[in-house]
């Protein structure tokens, strides 16, 4: 019988869907995110570093789950020995830093990737229906530590998001699945993490204002024709800062969740 916290989980996921109706006229994958954004920053180690770092001491490999550009896992080595990376697109994977790469989704690519010292995951419980069996190939596939960084609440509950969707299609979007639901199913599986709550202002920039509208633009499902619009929505909610710009000027709200697997 599948664990109720799963069940919720899976089920405000869903509401996320676009409706058909509005799908039906993008002219492209409103889902798809660029992979200049998921490029290692150059801002220092952040805490789920520091707690993947503790379990590190003496080397060891990393296994970088949804790595994208290893983000997670590039500011371990050193002293991580040899990092692997695990990406359901190949795009992402393409002249990648790792050490060696495993294109397919988790868990089905775990038997492949093999295991690893520490098990890094970072920003991909969102995109996971069945989030149980992912967790607990992650527990399994983790000889001294899993470290999981997600953002508080669902990464597209943004008021840029809302103020767009609402204005182009007059659609109200969803609001879970949040940090809590995603421990809640954790602790389900057996598994009693350690949380720390904190902000940062690191990543999800874009280098121009051009491509942050384009980007706005296919995620509301709309064509080149729609771009003023969307730029001066835009321009209502993001920010340049640190020569580019941003969804909004708040910092970004994160979560850090870790444990270490029984032997």
């Amino acid at each position: 019988m599948a664990r109720l916290s799963s069940l919720r989980w899976q089920q405000e996921l869903a509401a996320w869907a676009i409706p058909e109706r509005i799908l039906a006229q993008a002219p492209e994958d409103p889902w798809t995110l660029p992979v200049a954004l998921f490029e290692p920053g150059h801002s220092g180690l952040t805490l789920s570093h520091d707690c993947a770092l503790e379990a590190l001491a003496q080397g060891g490999k990393v296994l970088d789950v949804g790595a994208g550009r290893c983000a997670m896992s590039l500011p371990l080595r050193p002293p991580a020995d040899r990092i692997v990376a695990v990406d359901s697109q190949p795009a992402m994977l393409e002249n990648s830093p790792a050490d060696i790469t495993v294109v397919g989704p988790w868990p089905e690519a775990a038997a492949e990737a093999g295991p690893a010292d520490v098990v890094v995951c970072g920003h991909v419980l969102y995109n996971v229906p069945d989030l149980a069996p992912f967790i607990e190939a992650l527990d399994h596939a983790a000889r001294r530590r899993v470290v999981i960084e997600i953002t508080r609440s669902h990464p597209r509950d943004r008021p840029l998001e809302r103020a767009l969707w609402k204005h182009f299609w007059d659609l109200q979007r969803p609001t879970g699945p949040s940090w809590e639901q995603a421990l809640e199913v954790i602790r389900d599986c057996g598994i009693d993490p350690r949380v720390q709550l904190w902000e940062s202002q690191q990543r999800g920039g874009f280098t121009d204002l051009d491509g942050l509208v384009a980007f706005m633009r296919r995620t509301v499902c709309l064509d080149h024709s729609r771009d003023d619009e969307v730029r001066s929505i835009v321009l209502q909610h993001a920010v340049e800062r640190d020569g580019g710009w941003r969804l909004s000027a708040e910092p970004r709200q994160l979560v850090t969740i870790w444990w270490d697997p029984y032997p």
